[in-house]
C-alpha cells in the first residue's frame, strides 16, 4: 500500500471512528449504576472534598479526572451530557493521537490495520459516552507511548526532554494506569538513553526519569490514602478475578480466562472486544509481538512493556488484569495485531500484491463485525424508556415498588418523569434471602395497580425471577416493558417494569411469602454483598 493511499485510508478511518463516538455521546441513555455512583460524588461534593476525601459508595478515581468532571458540571450543569463530556473529548483525542503514533511507528499496511482496530473497537466507542475515567486512561497511554517513542527514536533536545518530563509527571494524576505506564516506559528509556555517549543526553534522561518516578510515587501514596481500608478490601474482592494466584496459574485459568474476556464475548464483561474466531486474534497479537521485537526493538519496548508490567502487577496482587481496568492496553494490542497482518502482507506481496492486500483485509474485517453488526449508541441498563412508559400509563392511586438496585437510577431521574421520592417505595437488598423480597411485595396486597421496576438484577441470584413468579401467582399482570441493554456482543442486563393487579382474593389466597418455592441461591459471593458499593446508595423503605 502506497504512502498516500495509506494516508487517505487513515483519514477515512478517523472520520468513521469519530462519527461512532459522536453517535455514542449524543445518545440520551440513562447513567447506569457504575456511572451513577461516581457521578453522584461529582455532583454532590464540593471540589475541595472531592479532591481530598475518600469517595462515597466505594468508588475510586484519579484526582485530575475528578477535577475535570467537576469543572464540566459547574460549567454545563449537572446533566448526563456534562458528566460524559470529558470522557468523550478524551476518546476523540486518543483516536487522533493513536493515528499519529502508528503512522510514525509502523509501515503503511500495519498503520491502516491498527487504526481500523482502534477506530472500530466497540469498548472504546462505548466508553466514549460513559461518565467514567477509562477513555482518559486510553488517552494517557497513547500520549505517554508517543513521548517515549520520540525519546527513543529521535534526538533529545532540551524542550523535548522537559516536555516529556512534565507530561509524564502530570498524566498519572489523571489516569491510575498512568503509574503503570511510566513504570513500563521508564526502564526502556533508562537503558537506551543513558547508554548514549553525550553527557547532556544522560542528564535529560535523568530529569525525565526522576520527574516520572517522583510523581508516580506521590500519586500512588495519594491514591492509597484516599481510599478507606473498607474500600480497598471491597475493590480487592470485586476485582479478585483479575489477580493471579498459584492455583489459577497451575490450572491454566490465568491469564487465559482474562485474555478471553478481553478479546471475546464474555458474560459480565463491559469492555471485551467481542471478536469472533477466538483464539485467532490473541494468537495474531502474539505473533505480532514476536515480529515487532525482531524488526523494531524500540517500538516493541514501547508497546510490549505496558502489557508485561500490567501482567506482572496482577501476578503481584497490585493491579487487576481484567475488563475495563485494562482498556488502556488496547492501543498496544491493536498495534501487535496489525504488525502480524503486515508481516503476512509482506510475505505474500512478492508473489501477488492483490492477494497480499486481500489477505490483510480478510484478517482485519472480522474484527469490525461486532461494531458493524451492533452499531452505537450502546446502552447499559437504560432505565429512561422504562420510566417514560410508567409515566405515560400511570394512573391516580397507582403504587410503585422499586427494586433496590434500580433505586439509585430512579432517584436520579424521578422528577424528570413525574415522580417524587415519596411516590415510590424502595426495596431492600436481600441477596441470599429472596424470601424477604416477597415479604416486601406483600405490603401491596389488595392494590389494584402496582408497578414494579427492575434493573441490575444479577442473574446469579434469580431475585427478579422469584419476585415476578410470586407476583404472577398472587396477581394478574396488566402491563410489561423490557428495554434490553444494547451492546456489541456483551451479555448485559435489561431494565424492566411490570404492572400487576393484586386485588383479586382468590389469587392472593393461592400463595404466601413464607411457603412460595424459590429458585435463587442462599449463599452470596463476598463481592456482591448488600452493604458495600453502588448498590447501597439508596436506603430502603422497608
Amino acid at each position: 500500500m502506497r504512502g498516500m493511499s495509506a494516508t487517505w485510508a487513515v483519514v477515512a478511518l478517523l472520520v468513521v471512528g469519530a462519527a461512532l463516538r459522536v453517535v455514542q455521546y449524543s445518545s440520551d441513555a440513562s447513567l447506569w449504576l457504575d456511572e451513577l455512583a461516581l457521578a453522584r460524588a461529582v455532583v454532590s461534593s464540593h471540589l475541595s472534598a472531592l479532591l481530598t476525601q475518600p469517595l462515597p459508595f466505594d468508588q475510586v478515581a484519579p484526582k485530575g479526572f475528578l477535577l475535570l468532571q467537576k469543572l464540566a458540571v459547574l460549567t454545563f450543569g449537572a446533566n448526563d451530557h456534562a458528566l460524559r463530556l470529558v470522557p468523550f473529548l478524551c476518546s476523540l483525542a486518543a483516536l487522533a493521537g493513536f493515528a499519529m503514533l502508528v503512522r510514525r511507528a509502523l509501515p503503511s499496511v500495519a498503520a491502516v490495520a491498527a487504526v481500523t482496530f482502534f477506530a472500530t473497537a466497540a469498548p472504546l466507542v462505548a466508553f466514549a459516552g460513559s461518565a467514567k475515567q477509562y477513555s482518559m486512561d486510553v488517552l494517557a497511554a497513547v500520549v505517554l507511548a508517543s513521548l517515549a517513542l520520540d525519546l527513543l527514536t529521535r534526538p533529545v533536545s532540551r524542550p523535548t526532554a522537559w516536555r516529556a518530563a512534565v507530561a509524564g509527571a502530570v498524566l498519572p494524576w489523571f489516569s491510575q494506569p498512568g503509574v503503570l505506564m511510566v513504570a513500563a516506559l521508564g526502564w526502556p528509556l533508562m537503558i537506551w538513553l543513558s547508554a548514549d555517549p553525550p553527557a547532556e543526553r544522560r542528564r535529560y534522561t535523568a530529569i525525565i526519569l526522576v520527574s516520572w518516578g517522583v510523581s508516580a510515587a506521590i500519586v500512588t501514596v495519594v491514591a492509597l490514602t484516599s481510599m478507606t481500608p473498607a474500600t480497598r478490601e471491597y475493590m480487592r474482592l470485586y476485582w479478585a478475578d483479575g489477580f493471579a494466584s498459584w492455583a489459577r496459574v497451575v490450572a491454566f485459568d490465568w491469564p487465559w480466562t482474562n485474555l478471553r474476556m478481553l478479546f471475546a464475548s464474555s458474560p459480565g464483561s463491559y469492555a471485551g472486544l467481542s471478536y469472533p474466531l477466538f483464539p485467532f486474534y490473541p494468537a495474531l497479537a502474539a505473533v505480532g509481538a514476536v515480529v515487532l521485537w525482531r524488526r523494531h526493538r524500540r517500538v516493541a519496548l514501547v508497546c510490549l512493556s505496558p502489557i508485561a508490567v500490567t501482567l506482572a502487577a496482577a501476578a503481584a496482587g497490585q493491579y487487576p488484569f481484567g475488563d475495563r481496568l485494562v482498556l488502556f492496553l488496547l492501543p498496544f494490542i491493536c498495534i501487535t495485531m496489525a504488525v502480524a497482518i503486515d508481516a503476512v502482507y509482506r510475505a505474500v506481496s512478492p508473489w501477488s500484491r492483490p492477494l497480499a492486500l486481500t489477505a490483510a483485509i480478510v484478517m482485519t474485517l472480522p474484527a469490525i463485525s461486532p461494531t458493524a453488526s451492533a452499531l452505537p449508541p450502546y446502552s447499559v441498563e437504560n432505565l429512561k424508556p422504562v420510566l417514560a412508559h410508567v409515566q405515560a400509563r400511570k394512573q391516580a392511586g397507582d403504587r410503585i415498588y422499586v427494586y433496590y438496585a434500580a433505586a439509585p437510577v430512579v432517584s436520579m431521574y424521578d422528577e424528570d418523569f413525574g415522580l417524587a421520592r415519596g411516590m415510590y417505595a424502595v426495596g431492600g437488598c436481600h441477596r441470599g434471602n429472596s424470601r424477604r423480597y416477597l415479604d416486601e411485595l406483600d405490603a401491596f396486597r389488595g392494590s389494584a395497580r402496582v408497578w414494579v421496576i427492575f434493573t441490575h438484577s444479577l442473574v446469579t441470584y434469580r431475585e427478579q425471577e422469584d419476585m415476578v413468579a410470586y407476583l404472577e401467582a398472587i396477581g394478574r399482570r396488566l402491563d410489561h416493558i423490557r428495554v434490553p441493554s444494547h451492546t456489541a456482543g456483551w451479555s448485559l442486563l435489561p431494565s424492566e417494569a411490570f404492572l400487576f393487579d393484586l386485588s383479586e382474593p382468590a389469587r392472593l389466597a393461592s400463595a404466601d411469602a413464607q411457603s412460595f418455592a424459590l429458585t435463587g441461591p442462599v449463599t452470596v459471593n463476598p463481592r456482591n454483598t448488600c452493604e458495600r458499593g453502588p448498590a447501597a446508595m439508596i436506603q430502603p423503605d422497608f
